[in-house]
């Protein structure tokens, strides 16, 4: 399977580019407000209001200000039976397309398993780096679902 790997923090991301709807540059975002303290504001995207997340806060990373070479993956969140909702995810760069196999999976999160948070799937090892495998259906909750709808 195919995924994009992504940089925050120094650490390797990937995500399954099947979710990626596109990844532009880092853009003008406008700040709204909400309740939501991981989300920046909103983007135009082709005549559409997208919300923005800063996916370090939403992973409780440290912040920081944008860093050169900064970009937003647009990624498609499942809504269960209405749909989809499309979410900007600001990271500090984009690496990379690779083809990770499903055995390759280190450390898989298991039912039950605490271990990881609902969005890490695992680690995987490519090309002799780690990277952590993100799952988007685990990444919100449905209620941020319904905050990140209406910002």
């Amino acid at each position: 399977m195919q995924y994009l790997t992504f940089r925050l923090n120094s650490v390797e991301y990937a995500v399954e580019v099947t979710a990626i709807e596109t990844v532009l540059e880092l853009g003008p975002i406008m700040a709204v407000p909400s309740p939501i303290d991981y989300l920046k504001g909103v983007m135009d995207l082709r005549g559409k209001a997208v919300p923005v997340i800063d996916l370090r806060k939403k992973l409780g990373l440290p912040g920081t200000d944008a860093v050169r070479g900064a970009s937003i993956i647009v990624i498609s969140v499942d809504e269960g039976d209405s749909g989809s909702i499309s979410v900007g995810a600001l990271v500090d760069e984009v690496e990379e397309v690779v083809t990770l196999e499903e055995a390759g999976i280190l450390a898989a999160r298991e039912e039950g398993n605490s271990l990881w948070e609902d969005y890490v799937r695992g680690i995987v090892r490519c090309d002799g780096r780690m990277v952590i495998v993100i799952s988007v259906d685990g990444l919100f909750s449905m209620r941020e679902i319904e905050g990140l709808r209406d910002p």
